[in-house]
């Protein structure tokens, strides 16, 4: 009879604690029901994407990151691929005369009228003056013969080797490794004439124009990354490839660099110098400093 009696005890402290957990449970799901009818969900407008951070991460900074190292790799092998070229001394004696005798006219009011005259004379005189040199030839160039010079064919095709390959490689490998990857989103209203330039590699009709593809975020930094690798190397760029396109179309178009007109320019500088009105700005000085501070 007592073991009896304690086994029922037993059995009704274990359905005891078993209704206690089952009230528990209960009074749980009721207050997590009532915490998740007040939780929402944050809503996005109809249309909108909203980007991993881990295409931010391994393939936005890597772009960029590739981009920086590969254009200053390009600034060190151009300086290594192009050979110094060295100055024409000709054309350097006569810009520099150009340069003097403009500073001559600018700041000519600061020499005595002597002085002046004498430097004047250096430039313009009839028979022996700098402007007056029979010997100087127009240096101008067609650029046609500038087209069949061979040294001339030979910088052009080195200028398309340092720019076109390394952009083929560059673009083969980002094509690769990070074709298909929408990146980031312009924050500026696009027609769809842009979404050639900005969605290249991805073929949706329906995305929106001011996404940007992984292809057209390296063409874009590839363009506009000068100015980062001016800060970081402290000094202009010799390798652009905007530069180099426009140099290249101009080339083919035959209109290239031409050297100046050396003559015309001495005839113009010598009219203007000899226009000049020269009047020492020192004098009566004193007089000008008295009268300006006491009237």
């Amino acid at each position: 009879g007592v073991l009896a009696e304690d086994s029922s005890a037993a059995m009704l402290r274990e359905r005891g604690a078993l209704l206690a957990l089952l009230c528990a449970a209960a009074l749980a799901h009721v207050d997590g029901s009532h915490h998740r009818a007040d939780f929402q969900w944050p809503k996005h407008g109809e249309g909108d994407i909203i980007l991993d951070t881990n295409i931010r991460d391994w393939v936005l900074f890597p772009i960029f990151a590739i981009m920086i190292c590969f254009t200053i790799l390009r600034e060190y092998a151009n300086k290594l691929w192009t050979p110094s070229s060295k100055p024409d001394i000709k054309v350097f004696k006569e810009t520099q005369a150009l340069k003097k005798s403009n500073l001559l006219r600018v700041q000519g009011h600061w020499l005595e009228e002597k002085s002046f005259a004498r430097r004047r004379a250096f430039y313009t005189d009839k028979e022996k003056g700098v402007f007056n040199d029979k010997d100087v030839t127009p240096t101008e160039q067609d650029p046609m013969a500038m087209m069949s010079d061979p040294n001339m064919m030979m910088m052009q095709q080195k200028s398309m080797f340092t720019v076109m390959l390394p952009q083929m490689v560059m673009m083969g490998l980002i094509s690769y490794f990070f074709s298909g990857f929408v990146m980031v989103k312009i924050p500026l209203p696009l027609s769809l004439k842009f979404k050639a330039m900005t969605q290249r590699g991805i073929d949706l009709a329906s995305l929106d124009t001011s996404f940007v593809s992984s292809l057209s975020w390296y063409f874009l930094v590839s363009y506009g990354i000068s100015g980062v690798i001016q800060l970081i190397l402290g000094r202009q760029t010799q390798v652009s490839d905007a530069q180099a396109m426009e140099q290249q179309m101009k080339m083919q178009t035959g209109q290239g660099p031409q050297q100046m007109d050396t003559p015309k320019l001495y005839k113009a500088e010598s009219e203007a110098l000899n226009m000049v009105e020269h009047k020492f700005i020192v004098d009566d000085a004193e007089t000008r400093l008295l009268e300006k501070h006491y009237k």
